[in-house]
């Protein structure tokens, strides 16, 4: 394929991707065909993690394209330097210091997400498989508005950054103490010193939707799990009434007598109960299982997050509480540090509702009319004994944390994010002292 048709081929690969990116912002929930990790392979394309198209000619220009988009995160981290170099005030410094922590962090979580990639993947298949719960009503309601949860989640994620990415470039910022470029060719070549300025400055985009992809995959593990969880809990509900179901249907395709039939009744009560109940279990261990396969990219993400979070927040109020004027860069300063705390509690969120949904399979259990349904006969001893003990390890394991815990620093639940908001305070005080 020669050169001249490579825009040709770009234009293609490009109209296709925004077609189907349509497509998918339009449609209603299909059990077939709804994808919950919506758009995240053009986004971790756009944003230069991952490139999923096998062309060699595209992927040779998407390789320089993804050592581009940092050529703003090379631009802060030298300006840092200098400001710590030259011994800048000390607002200039925080505020330096907490763009190249967020640009660390950005780029560190990315990588997190890239070593994680096949536990992700098959998470995402797990999600997306959806093969039971299928014939109860309430988990159509359940799996529809997780779907829709997370289509309005990335929608206004990557909308708001991809906004915040391109203010910059669109804004003067030449003389910013983060994004002024170290050479000054502009008294002899101006229009030089503009193009360049705007070159590095556009890239920040793509490090804009690295942020928003950090946040979107979290978000659409843990409100997968947690619609999975909910069906589960559903699925261990009805065991009682598919039992009843399958014992009637028995029934009308041999009759017999009274006797005969109220004998077949017990004998095919106690079988199909436990068949139920085992079925129900192997769910119940799929889905821990593949929360079990994501928790350590979880717990390194969460704690990354939390610290991150505490000295954004506090390194921001410094900056914002020492500005005599508003300006521009302040009014990034201030979304920035909304995305953070609004993503953190988010999060902290999530993770509280997919505990939940955890224990809401044991409640289910529990609220089974099992004290009333399984009476003790001699001759069906060993299964009643093997549902009984189904039934009391399933209501012990849904008891236990999910262990989304920072790999035992603490649980990230929205009481600690309370408690987040308490050490931001205390550190911003801690700053002060030199401000």
């Amino acid at each position: 394929m020669g050169c001249q048709h490579l825009p040709t081929l770009l234009w293609n690969r490009c109209k296709s991707r925004v077609v189907r990116l349509r497509r998918d912002l339009t449609q209603e929930f299909d059990y077939a065909d709804s994808n919950f990790f919506f758009g995240v392979d053009f986004i971790m394309t756009v944003s230069g993690a991952r490139y999923n198209l096998k062309n060699a000619k595209l992927q040779r220009f998407w390789n320089v394209y993804r050592w581009i988009i940092y050529l703003p995160t090379i631009l802060i981290f030298w300006n840092t330097f200098l400001n710590v170099r030259n011994w800048a005030s000390m607002e200039i410094l925080i505020s330096s210091l907490q763009a190249s922590l967020a640009i660390s962090v950005t780029i560190l979580r990315m990588r997190i997400i890239l070593w994680h990639y096949e536990p992700l993947m098959e998470v995402r298949r797990y999600v997306n498989r959806r093969q039971f719960g299928r014939d109860l009503v309430k988990s159509v309601g359940i799996r529809s508005e997780a779907f829709y949860s997370i289509r309005r989640i990335a929608i206004c994620g990557v909308g708001f950054m991809f906004a915040f990415g391109a203010s910059i470039p669109a804004l003067d910022f030449s003389e910013n103490h983060i994004f002024k470029l170290p050479f000054d060719i502009g008294r002899d070549f101006p229009n030089v010193q503009y193009f360049c300025e705007k070159f590095v400055n556009f890239w920040t985009i793509g490090t804009s939707l690295m942020t928003a992809l950090d946040l979107l995959i979290v978000y659409m593990v843990l409100a997968g799990l947690t619609a999975e969880g909910k069906v589960v809990a559903l699925c261990f509900s009805s065991i009682f009434g598919n039992t009843g179901r399958r014992v009637q249907r028995k029934l009308e395709s041999k009759p017999g007598n009274s006797r005969q039939q109220a004998e077949r009744e017990k004998f095919y009560f106690w079988k199909y109960l436990q068949e139920e109940f085992n079925s129900c279990v192997e769910l119940n261990i799929e889905f821990l299982a593949a929360k079990n396969k994501i928790r350590p990219f979880l717990n390194a993400i969460f704690l990354i997050t939390y610290y991150s979070t505490v000295v954004t927040l506090a390194s921001g109020a410094i900056y914002l509480s020492q500005m005599e004027t508003i300006s521009l860069f302040s009014f990034l300063t201030l979304s920035y540090c909304l995305w953070v705390v609004i993503e953190c509690a988010l999060l902290t969120r999530l993770v509280n509702l997919a505990t939940e949904a955890n224990a809401s399979i044991g409640w289910q259990v529990y609220d089974l009319e099992w004290p009333a349904k399984l009476q003790y006969e001699e001759r069906f001893r060993e299964v009643y004994r093997s549902v009984r003990t189904a039934i009391l390890t399933v209501m012990a394991v849904s008891r236990q944390p999910l262990r989304f815990n920072c790999f035992g620093f603490f649980e990230f639940t929205l009481d600690q994010f309370w408690i987040l908001l308490n050490m931001t305070y205390d550190l911003y005080k801690f700053f002060r002292r030199f401000v």
